[in-house]
């Protein structure tokens, strides 16, 4: 099960999209924390594109039972196990009659227990609460490539806090996450009396466990995240970001400025350096669908920039061993795009040939330009390789972009 699960989150471990592309929630959640469960009312906007086949699929843990779906047009609704990630259900709404609206909202009860040991790292205990797609706990559209934001409310005693990607508000027994970068699912980490470090706008949350592992974390995204607001905040400042630091099964993920950790999977502390570099620079980084060929881009960035970071702080043979792991990865891959094909670049292409392409590309254009070019990217609304390929040209020539170009392609190895 663990490992269908971190498969599964390989599709969007961390994205960002556009805000129009988005889809809205409000959902209010409830927990019985002697018996792992919870309660919840989801309020969702389905898209008019899924109205008119006449039905539309939501994943939910399968452990979670059902109640009621209402809403306009709605004839009927059933749950059922899912083909496509069969450790999980499908609640299949199907609508009497299209309508002219974009959106329309349905509303979905339903309620049931977390399975703390089944090693996808969502759990709910007397102290705890860590919810995230891994265990389906949230509706969410299951074509994997719908984003959306919105709120969730939950309630706990005044003595506990709340951590989630964009801002949490509290009051009283409730607290307010509210996300308004776009992303794939809902996320949050609650904890009684938490433990944790705050050093100017990055904050690590973390465990008795990693005593001694938090202030190295703390250390390491409070520099990536002062430098990657230096460098692309101009047009937009990350105002905060934080990282939850566990000892848990499941995978290490990032939603926005929301980072959480598995402690027993982070590596030496150059990787942990790098990979908390990578998630924080995605908050500049602009998508509209995750299962896009030209995917790779956003990955591929993120996953150089924060190599860049590896050798201003490590050195150049730090650099280096990231990039024997990007040779070893990209073996068997034959190219990072190509125009002709519309299918979702692989991990390998991701984190391996795409950023040794970038590398290839920063040798061709010289540190100069290559800066102009990172800038240019992580601050523009980029979203098609095309774009980039153009922009190469802009800047150093017809017969730049035409190398570039065959180099995406797998039809140069320089």
């Amino acid at each position: 099960m663990k490992y269908l699960l971190i498969a599964v989150t390989t599709y969007f471990l961390s994205f960002a999209t556009m805000a129009s592309d988005a889809v809205e929630y409000r959902t209010e959640l409830t927990f019985s924390l002697e018996s792992s469960a919870l309660n919840a009312v989801t309020e969702m906007q389905i898209p008019k594109k899924y109205r008119n086949s006449g039905t539309v699929a939501l994943f939910l843990n399968k452990d979670l039972s059902v109640e009621s779906v209402e809403g306009p047009h709605i004839e009927n609704f059933e749950v059922r196990q899912s083909k496509k990630v069969p450790i999980w259900n499908e609640v299949i709404i199907e609508f009497s009659s299209p309508t002219k609206a974009n959106n329309q909202t349905v509303r979905i009860k339903y309620a049931g227990s977390i399975d703390n040991n089944a090693e996808h790292g969502n759990f709910i205990t007397s102290n705890q609460v860590h919810l995230s797609i891994d265990s389906a706990w949230h509706t969410v559209f299951s074509d994997f490539s719908t984003p959306i934001t919105g709120t969730v409310t939950v309630e706990l005693d005044d003595d506990w806090e709340v951590f989630g990607p964009g801002k949490v508000t509290g009051s009283g027994n409730k607290y307010q996450v509210n996300s308004t970068d776009p992303t794939i699912d809902v996320s949050l980490y609650a904890v009684k009396k938490p433990t944790s470090i705050y050093s100017d706008g990055f904050t690590v949350v973390y465990d008795d466990v990693n005593d001694e592992r938090a202030e190295f974390v703390s250390n390491a995204g409070h520099q990536c995240f002062e430098q990657m607001n230096q460098r692309f905040g101009k047009q937009k400042q990350l105002k905060a970001a934080q990282a939850i630091l566990l000892e848990r099964p499941g995978p290490s993920f990032a939603r926005g400025n929301y980072i959480s950790l598995n402690s027993q999977t982070l590596g030496s502390k150059v990787h942990t350096h790098q990979y908390l570099c990578h998630e924080i620079a995605h908050n500049w980084t602009n998508f509209t669908s995750a299962m896009s060929h030209d995917y790779w881009m956003i990955e591929s960035f993120a996953e150089y920039i924060s190599a860049r970071e590896v050798i201003r702080i490590y050195g150049e043979e730090e650099f280096q061993n990231i990039v024997k792991k990007w040779q070893a990865r990209a073996k068997g891959e034959a190219f990072v795009w190509r125009e002709d094909t519309d299918l979702r670049a692989s991990h390998k292409v991701n984190y391996g040939l795409g950023p040794i392409a970038l590398m290839k590309l920063q040798e061709k254009l010289g540190e100069t330009d290559f800066n102009e070019l990172i800038d240019w990217y992580m601050t523009s609304d980029v979203t098609e390789t095309e774009a980039l390929i153009t922009k190469v040209g802009t800047l150093a020539g017809a017969d730049t972009e035409s190398w570039f170009t065959a180099l995406l392609a797998g039809r140069n190895s320089e």
